[in-house]
């Protein structure tokens, strides 16, 4: 502090500036500057920079979990929906070749027991469409178990601090009943 003082003191007064030519450079006060320019980043290097750039960065990872896990629950979703869609054309596929058959056994009695005929050919397509029932019934229980699932998964990654157990199995549940209406 004492130095800087003796710096002052010993620059040249603004008279005896005016006389060297009207423009005069003192080398501490420029060494002065350039210190007091060099601490000044230094503080703000530490005070903003570093945490500024350490939150963009959390929030960018956050930014990318958020998209990588709705890509995930996106396949995912796709995924059921295929197999989903295979089992019921398996499903239609099974029971057009049943109805199939109870017409060819139709059409073959015909002529000897009409009655018998249309009687077999009545519980086969009774017992086609229940197939067909409880294959619908076993998917949409297998679409909504993993619906559940995919749901539960992307609302706790998203909504963890906001939300309760309770409510969130609420939520999914009234979710669910609305995507099966």
């Amino acid at each position: 502090m004492n130095q800087f003082i003796q710096v002052v003191h010993a620059a040249p007064e603004p008279a005896a500036a005016a006389e060297s030519h009207g423009l005069s450079v003192d080398p501490a006060v420029v060494g002065f500057q350039i210190l007091n320019f060099a601490i000044l980043l230094f503080v703000l290097n530490l005070i903003l920079y570093k945490p500024l750039t350490k939150l963009l960065k959390e929030r960018e990872e956050k930014i990318k979990q958020g998209v990588e896990n709705a890509e995930k629950a996106e396949v995912s979703l796709r995924e059921a929906q295929t197999v989903r869609a295979d089992m019921i054309k398996d499903a239609k596929m099974e029971s057009q070749s049943m109805m199939e058959k109870a017409r060819k056994d139709g059409e073959g009695l015909k002529n000897s027991i009409v009655v018998d005929a249309q009687e077999q050919a009545k519980k086969i397509i009774d017992g086609g469409h229940q197939m067909i029932a409880m294959e619908k019934a076993k998917t949409m229980e297998e679409l909504k178990a993993s619906a559940v699932s995919l749901i539960m998964q992307t609302a706790e990654k998203v909504i963890r601090e906001k939300m309760d157990p309770s409510k969130d199995a609420k939520m999914i549940e009234e979710n669910l009943h609305n995507y099966a209406a």
